[in-house]
């Protein structure tokens, strides 16, 4: 794991052109839902592989962890079976190099506009990440939270918002990009 995350420190968010999540990523998934897991299936180690694989064909898993790429951004994926769970994460920054208004403003998101994925620091990093019972996780819901912890990652320091659903009164975000990245995602992950 060590290996991994050393691997996150080589990272630049600057220069990147990124595509947010908005309110329609809600009503596409009522259009994709058809195509989804049934709810009666459970997911595994081997179905959220599959998922990850329709994202980034070249995603690299070494036992429960993925490493996959999306627009340049480094993804990273951790399952355990006996635990129940799924993390979605993607780095950020070092967390020495946060201010206290950014932690403050963080707080903040975790409250009102990161919705499901979550700011977190952990081994002297600031992520982005995304927790769900592993075996009721649906395919929309893996993809959404792909997209919510992407979109945390890109607004820090803007919006701080997953982009998903925006409370009134917040931050401006720009919708053109949240949908582009909502719909990119759910294109290749639902293939429609």
């Amino acid at each position: 794991m060590n290996r991994l995350i050393a691997r996150f420190f080589r990272v630049q968010r600057g220069g990147l052109a990124f595509g947010r999540v908005v309110l329609a990523l809600w009503l596409l998934i009522g259009v994709a839902g058809a195509q989804e897991t049934p709810a009666e299936t459970e997911m595994t180690l081997t179905l959220l592989d599959e998922l990850i694989l329709r994202i980034d064909e070249n995603a690299q898993r070494e036992g429960n962890i993925w490493t996959l790429n999306y627009e340049e951004l480094p993804v990273y994926i951790i399952a355990d079976d006996s635990a129940d769970r799924m993390r979605i994460m993607v780095p950020i920054l070092e967390s020495a190099e946060l201010q206290q208004a950014q932690l403050y403003r963080i707080l903040q998101a975790n409250f009102e506009s990161a919705l499901d994925a979550r700011y977190a620091i952990a081994q002297g990093v600031l992520w982005s990440a995304y927790l769900h019972p592993l075996k009721t996780l649906s395919d929309v819901q893996f993809f959404s939270g792909l997209a919510q912890t992407l979109n945390l990652m890109s607004t820090f320091g803007g919006s701080y918002s997953s982009g998903a659903l925006l409370f009134q009164g917040g931050d401006g975000v720009e919708e053109k990009e949240l949908q582009e990245r909502s719909d990119d995602i759910l294109r290749r992950g639902l293939n429609i």
